[in-house]
C-alpha cells in the first residue's frame, strides 16, 4: 500500500484571530506613532522658526550698531539687501533709536502698512514679525531691527523632509516586515505540520 505525505494546515482558528487582532494592534500603533511625529515635527518647525529669526537678529544687530555708529547707511543698505538672501526672511528694515528709518530691504514697508491692510496672498505664507534692539558697545540705544519671517515657507521645507524621512522608515518596515516573513517561511521545517496519511 502506498504511503504519502500530506500537508494539513493546522493553525487554530484562535491564532488566526489573535495574529490578526495583532496586526490591527501594530496598524493602531503605527498610525498613532505618525501622528505623534507630525505633531513633534510641526511643533519643531515653529520652534526653529523662533530660532532663525533669533540668530539672525542677533548677528544683524551687532553688523548694525558699528554702521549706525559709524553713520554708513551705505553698509546698512547692503545688510537689509542681504537678510533677503534666505527663502524664509521676507523683509529687514532698520531703525534709529528715535523711530526714524535708516535702512530698508526693497520690499519693506512700515508695520501698519504690512500687517493691518496685508495682501491676501502674502498672508497665506503667515508673514511673522521679529524686532530687537540695537545697543552699541558701552550699552547705548542705536535703534531696532524689525525682520520679517515666512513661517510657511520653513515649515513647509521642513515638513517636505519630516515626509520625506517617514516614507523612507515605512518602506524600511514594510522590507523588514516581508523579509522576516520570506525568512520565516523559507526556513520554516518541511514536517512541521506534516501526517502520514495511508491510501
Amino acid at each position: 500500500m502506498a504511503t504519502k505525505v500530506t500537508y494539513i494546515k493546522t493553525s487554530s482558528v484562535n491564532k488566526k484571530l489573535l495574529q490578526l487582532l495583532a496586526g490591527v494592534v501594530l496598524v493602531i500603533f503605527t498610525l498613532s506613532l505618525w501622528v505623534d511625529i507630525k505633531t513633534k515635527g510641526n511643533q519643531l518647525l515653529e520652534e526653529n522658526a523662533i530660532v532663525l529669526a533669533d540668530n539672525l537678529l542677533q548677528q544683524s544687530s551687532h553688523s548694525a550698531a558699528y554702521y549706525i555708529s559709524e553713520n554708513d547707511i551705505e553698509s546698512l543698505e547692503i545688510l537689509t539687501s542681504s537678510a533677503l538672501v534666505s527663502e524664509n526672511i521676507y523683509e529687514m528694515l532698520i531703525y534709529n533709536k528715535y523711530g526714524e528709518l535708516l535702512s530698508k530691504s526693497s520690499n519693506a514697508v512700515p508695520a501698519k502698512e504690512r500687517f493691518v491692510n496685508i495682501d491676501k496672498e502674502l498672508n497665506g505664507f503667515l508673514p511673522t514679525p521679529y524686532v530687537t534692539d540695537i545697543y552699541s558697545e558701552d550699552g547705548r540705544l542705536l535703534g531696532f531691527i524689525r525682520v520679517t519671517v515666512l513661517i510657511r515657507n520653513l515649515q513647509t521645507s521642513g515638513i517636505n523632509y519630516v515626509y520625506t524621512m517617514t516614507k523612507q522608515v515605512i518602506l524600511i518596515m514594510l522590507l523588514s516586515g516581508l523579509i522576516g516573513y520570506l525568512f520565516t517561511n523559507g526556513l520554516k521545517p518541511f514536517s512541521a505540520n506534516a501526517y502520514m496519511v495511508k491510501d
